[in-house]
């Protein structure tokens, strides 16, 4: 149990530092942002439908989407 909530904060840590790195990118040029979030989302559509990825990487990479389309 104490592992997988080790786990969960670094994926979450992770995903944070991606959003906050691309939304400080996208302050200079806005279409960076616009084309990571679209990459994000694309990547996330395809790892979803590979069987390779652990449902864990899938979270990280979903939240960091969602953390871009929240701001």
């Amino acid at each position: 149990y104490a592992h997988q909530i080790a786990m969960d904060c670094g994926l979450q840590t992770i995903a944070v530092l991606a959003a906050c790195f691309a939304q400080t990118l996208g302050e200079k040029d806005p279409e960076f942002a616009v084309a990571f979030e679209k990459n994000i989302r694309e990547l996330y559509s395809r790892m979803r439908d590979n069987n390779y990825f652990p449902s864990e990487t899938l979270q990280a990479v979903r939240l960091v989407g969602d953390l871009l389309k929240n701001q």
